[in-house]
């Protein structure tokens, strides 16, 4: 690890890989239930000050997805979601008062970059986070994007108003490349990350915190090394594309553009520039 990487980052990597509990308010914030499994795993556990913040509730509102998952309706899938994540945290033991879910659906987030981050920056300032863990903005899935646009946007408008944000750390998920999609790695490597890798022990947990996400079963089947990669997040300009553009969540979502992504995005830096949104 980087001499670089000090304050609250530093701690919670150093701490994580020592497997040391830590303490300190740290806000989990990812987008969708099982984030947190694949982002951290077993290792949340030791993060006894941590808030899960979760903003969406996994279940997209059109009827095909859901149908496709084996549901009704969109609020029966969510419902399940909910389920399957409260058996999580409670493998965590994250106790229900930090527990924190926005009522977003599935693919939705960054329709609402403005709400969240006005409400994530309220609670990093309540509960004094120290530290926010989240996703990196590397074209994975849109809701990953937005979420790391929305911890940025949140920073950001507590430092205009004269606030220290807490540090950010990121976690990997997943990304294209042009061998198709990678898992479990960052787009480019870097000298401040660090990879944990679990015992025996904790890879049993994680396998029953997968196994607690029923729905997910098949998505969950493509994060198989048990281990974890941690870095400092970089500075992002939300308003290019990540990965040079090679963007995995286009191929899905036909209704949704990478020029949506880019006005919608726009659209919050306006909202943090209006001296009336602060």
């Amino acid at each position: 690890m980087s001499p670089s990487v000090a304050g609250p980052v530093h701690d919670i990597m150093r701490n994580l890989c020592a497997r040391s509990v830590v303490d300190a308010p740290v806000a989990l914030v990812v987008a969708h239930p099982d984030d947190e499994t694949i982002g951290l795993g077993p290792l949340l556990k030791l993060l006894r000050g941590a808030h899960a913040v979760h903003l969406t509730d996994g279940a997209p509102r059109e009827l095909r997805g859901v149908h496709a998952a084996g549901f009704h309706s969109s609020a029966d899938y969510a419902q399940a979601r909910a389920v399957e994540l409260g058996r999580v945290l409670d493998l965590a033991q994250v106790p229900a008062a930090r527990r924190h879910a926005f009522p977003i659906g599935d693919q939705e987030a960054f329709r609402h970059l403005p709400a969240i981050a006005a409400a994530l920056a309220a609670l990093f300032q309540t509960l004094e986070v120290e530290a926010v863990l989240t996703h990196p903005y590397e074209g994975g899935h849109l809701d990953h994007d937005a979420c790391a646009c929305a911890v940025s946007l949140a920073c950001r408008r507590m430092e205009r108003r004269g606030l220290r944000p807490p540090a950010v750390v990121e976690m990997a998920f997943y990304h294209e490349s042009e061998h198709g999609l990678v898992t479990q790695r960052f787009i480019e490597d870097s000298d401040d990350e660090v990879v944990i890798a679990f015992d025996q022990a904790e890879a049993l947990v994680r396998e029953e915190m997968f196994a607690a996400h029923v729905s997910q079963a098949a998505i969950l089947g493509l994060f198989r090394e048990a281990a974890v990669r941690l870095r400092p997040a970089p500075c992002y300009d939300f308003r290019r594309l990540p990965n040079r553009g090679h963007i995995f969540y286009h191929r899905f979502i036909e209704d949704v553009t990478p020029a949506d992504w880019i006005e919608a995005v726009r659209a919050a830096h306006a909202w943090l520039d209006n001296p009336e949104a602060q």
